[in-house]
């Protein structure tokens, strides 16, 4: 859909909720339209696309607050939609927290956030590429069992429309594509995975994704098993990005902060990380995915220092309007579109790029004596948000690294620790950075890590 029409779409609803004599009132309109090509077992094994639309109608009588959302742009359904807002608003007991909606504000659109050619991209096309990933892995090696996957394009849109005046949109284009690669050997299986997101389909480079997830696989073949312990670790991005969008989750929004579960509350004005780490929440800048104009309340995107030479303050936290009432402030521009199953009312950094170093993989690795490689993590869960402590799993490419070299492959292992700790060494940071879904980032070398456990796997 137009994004035209999802701006006709959110004054229409607009118009309709004040004739319902409420104080104030927000509309968003939106339409997410998504294709996924999976593959498995070396093969396509799905084609599908779905198309998202709805709107999300915020109703305020006095201080009471409703929000209610509806995945349809029927007039009717929507209608409907608001009146449901409005009847439960006027159930609800006021929130003494809740100040305004937001002003409007000037706002430019992003050059380039949208490639038609992305968002009309054919099964056909992903398809071929799709199949270039799967030749291009089994060419690497015979070891090569499995390819696994998907490739996905497609488009999103919102229009935000308030009684204050606030009239804003945004229209971006999506593709990302993740190959990950079984090898075999005897009853010995080794693992690599790789990933890649732009905003236009034709960056993508399905050979180079499946000869690095190849690569890891073939290399990850009869690992050994080594003792839990402190180590030097050199993050692949795919790990650093994980890492970063768990401290901007739990450390940077609002939500977090005002609960008294923000270490940023504790922490605040000093050097908690190295001073190499400089972080900034940026929609504007070029390598960010999700290159949007405003957030979900229609308020301007603008750059918000997350990180500062290893330094956190109060300035680094993401606020919504009715977060940044509560402190008497203005909102930073970090509330959600209501994009489907994305929604959530938690202001939330979803454009994070860490500022790249000067070394290189290869140079990380020759300056590791005793140390771990890590591609990349998952079950990641905060334990102690307070002490940004966070436990997970290491996968997809694990490999003990012995003078300066990569040696053997190992059986994954568990973290806990404390990124305070953590991150408050970091010896080497990439000058490349790799876009990823909410996080722009470079490789890392750290200092220590801690690893509590040995997987089974």
């Amino acid at each position: 859909m137009d994004v035209e029409r999802l701006r006709e779409v959110a004054q229409k609803i607009l118009e309709y909720a004040l004739e319902q004599n409420v104080s104030q009132a927000q509309a968003v309109a939106f339409m997410v339209d998504n294709s996924l090509t999976r593959f498995a077992n070396s093969q396509i094994h799905q084609n599908v696309s779905q198309k998202i639309g709805g709107v999300s109608i915020k109703v305020v009588l006095d201080q009471r607050i409703s929000t209610v959302q509806a995945n349809t742009l029927e007039e009717k359904a929507v209608k409907e939609a608001v009146e449901q807002a409005v009847k439960i608003a006027k159930a609800s007991s006021p929130n003494k927290d809740f100040k305004s909606l937001p002003e409007p504000e000037d706002w430019e659109p992003v050059p380039e956030a949208f490639d038609k050619q992305t968002a009309d991209c054919t099964p056909s096309f992903r398809a071929e590429r799709v199949r270039e990933a799967i030749e291009t892995a089994h060419s690497k090696s015979p070891k090569v069992a499995a390819v696994a996957g998907y490739l996905c394009t497609g488009s999103l849109g919102y229009a935000v429309a308030n009684s204050l005046g606030v009239s804003a949109w945004a229209q971006l284009s999506l593709a990302y594509m993740k190959t990950t690669v079984i090898a075999r050997d005897g009853d010995s299986e080794g693992f690599g995975a790789a990933q890649q997101y732009s905003r236009r389909v034709e960056e993508i480079r399905p050979s180079v994704l499946a000869e690095d997830a190849a690569d890891k696989a073939v290399r990850s073949l009869h690992p050994v098993k080594v003792e839990p312990g402190e180590y030097e670790v050199v993050l692949s991005p795919l790990a650093v990005a994980v890492i970063l969008e768990y401290v901007g989750y739990v450390g940077f929004s609002a939500k977090f902060y005002q609960d008294g579960q923000s270490f940023v509350k504790f922490y605040a004005n000093q050097h908690v990380f190295d001073s190499k780490l400089n972080v900034v929440d940026d929609a504007r800048k070029p390598k960010t995915l999700y290159a949007v104009p405003v957030d979900g309340e229609g308020v301007p995107k603008k750059p918000l220092e997350l990180i500062s030479n290893g330094m956190v303050s109060e300035k680094s936290i993401c606020h919504n309007s009715f977060t940044a009432g509560r402190e008497g402030k203005k909102s930073t521009g970090h509330a959600l579109p209501p994009l489907g199953d994305f929604y959530g009312e938690m202001p939330l950094p979803y454009n994070m790029v860490m500022q790249p170093g000067d070394a290189t993989l290869e140079e990380a690795i020759a300056d590791t004596k005793h140390g771990i490689f890590v591609n990349t993590f998952h079950y990641v869960n905060p334990v102690e948000p307070t002490k940004l402590v966070f436990t997970g799993l290491t996968r997809d490419g694990t490999f003990l690294i012995e003078n300066g070299e990569i040696t053997k492959p190992i059986v994954n292992m568990r973290f806990t620790d404390s990124m305070l700790s953590a991150l408050k060494e970091i010896p080497m940071i990439g000058k490349e950075l790799l876009t990823l879904e909410t996080a722009t980032v470079p490789m890392v070398k750290l200092k220590k890590l801690r690893f509590v456990g040995v997987s089974a796997y």
